[in-house]
């Protein structure tokens, strides 16, 4: 059975490297991204089971990279941010998210999340 595909869209390096080592703690296959442009092309050509998405990212917003993903795939996307949580709901619904998660969360409800998200 092949695993899980995550891919981490963030441009702290830090936040990259701590979620990638959770996810892949979890059994997850990891994919990381810290730049905007290009990224909806990288989803759509590698197609990813779940995409945790960072909101504030330089160049092009995370919920622009929704709604372009959105309309040409079926990818679940998770808005991942440290905005207030009920500002990242709104976020989320307005770009038409899966879900969302604020940054900060305890690792193991990032793993939790995505895999209430993909089952």
């Amino acid at each position: 059975m092949d695993k899980t595909r995550v891919m981490i869209v963030d441009d702290c390096e830090i936040t990259l490297e701590v979620i990638k080592c959770t996810l892949e703690d979890a059994g997850f296959d990891v994919l990381i991204r810290s730049q905007a442009l290009g990224t909806t092309a990288a989803i759509l050509r590698s197609k990813p089971d779940c995409v945790l998405m960072d909101v504030s990212m330089p160049a092009l917003s995370g919920t622009e990279i929704v709604r372009l993903v959105k309309r040409q795939s079926d990818t679940k996307m998770l808005l991942f941010s440290a905005k207030e949580e009920r500002e990242l709901l709104q976020l989320a619904d307005a770009c038409g998210a899966d879900d969302c998660i604020k940054k900060g969360q305890d690792a193991s409800q990032v793993v939790e999340l995505i895999r209430t998200v993909l089952s």
